[in-house]
């Protein structure tokens, strides 16, 4: 049964009938992908339910809206169930990933099985995601060749995150200009990664290339004023690991050039302290920064006819911060 948004924070989103519908659809989605999880895994690794809160807007926002973004451009594609499907499989390769990369565990599917090993159950995922999507386009298409073309379209698209993450893994990597982490780390990171959605689409539909241009700098924005929070609220860690931040190249470019800060906090190796407090002047610089990304994000869906009312916006925006834990900047509407 599809969860009633409450329109408020994140669900305020779904005010606007075009994203309710599509939060349904992608509901839809994740109801059969963990269906078809439980069906094909083997009887010595079962699948467990998924809980209730995994239909959640907040636990699916994102995936709405990159859906949003299609269903503006190819309303009518008989192919909308698929993206919403692809899209699920990309999300879970990306989080098994994440996992391995950042040795943690962040849960997709609720193996049964005995042992603790975070890792194996990330490859798990990463092979059971994968063969969820195949199953699901035989089931519904019965087409073998538009497995290979969803394989091929996924894996270009999540290749620039892909090749960014490699270039990070050895630590510390220099410190960056502001503008080179914006328009280069950045964006290959995660402004690319909120637009992988629409590869697929891209290939598949016909649609004028201006529409999903627009449709692609939204995603794109939107990705990028995210990864401002996230580096606003993953300062102190992204300083002590020696990662890529835009806090630390503002503080940076502030003084001159000098480094000597960044070696002095990783000598006190302390994460226990916030950017606000250390970094006043450079946190309302970040906000500011994410401010332009998210107006250019609702702008971009204006051009393309979808007017998302300042309050809505300013209500979306919110919850955002309040999940990451960071003040609220203040989006201008287009």
């Amino acid at each position: 049964m599809t969860p009633t948004p409450t329109f408020t924070g994140l669900n305020a989103l779904c005010v606007h009938p075009l994203f309710a519908d599509t939060f349904r659809l992608q509901v839809e989605a994740l109801e059969r992908f963990y269906a078809l999880a439980a069906r094909l895994s083997p009887p010595d690794c079962p699948i467990a339910a998924p809980p209730p809160a995994l239909l959640e807007l907040r636990r699916n926002f994102f995936s709405t809206l990159f859906l949003g973004a299609i269903r503006i451009v190819v309303p009518d594609s008989g192919y909308l169930p698929l993206y919403a499907m692809v899209n699920q499989g990309m999300r879970a390769w990306v989080t098994a990933c994440d996992n391995l990369l950042d040795d943690e565990y962040k849960s997709i599917f609720e193996f049964r099985i005995a042992g603790n090993g975070p890792r194996m159950r990330s490859v798990l995922t990463l092979m059971l995601a994968e063969r969820v999507v195949n199953a699901f386009i035989l089931e519904t298409y019965g087409d073998p060749a538009l497995v290979q073309t969803v394989g091929r379209i996924t894996y270009a698209a999540l290749m620039p995150s892909a090749l960014q993450e490699c270039e990070e893994e050895t630590h510390p990597v220099p410190v960056l200009s502001v503008a080179q982490i914006l328009d280069d780390v950045h964006r290959r990171k995660t402004a690319d990664l909120f637009c992988a959605p629409l590869a697929l689409p891209r290939e598949l539909e016909r649609a004028h290339p201006d529409a999903w241009a627009a449709a692609l700098r939204a995603l794109g924005a939107f990705g990028l004023a995210c990864q401002i929070l996230d580096d606003i609220k993953d300062m102190p860690g992204d300083v002590l690991a020696g990662r890529h931040s835009l806090m630390a190249s503002l503080v940076t470019a502030n003084r001159r050039g000098d480094t000597a800060w960044l070696a002095d906090l990783r000598r006190q190796g302390e994460t226990g302290w916030d950017s606000a407090t250390r970094f006043p002047v450079e946190q309302a610089q970040a906000q500011c920064l994410a401010e332009g990304q998210f107006a250019l994000a609702f702008a971009g869906f204006a051009a393309l006819g979808v007017q998302i009312p300042a309050a809505i916006q300013h209500q979306v925006v919110t919850g955002l911060c309040e999940i990451l834990g960071v003040a609220l900047p203040t989006v201008q509407s287009a």
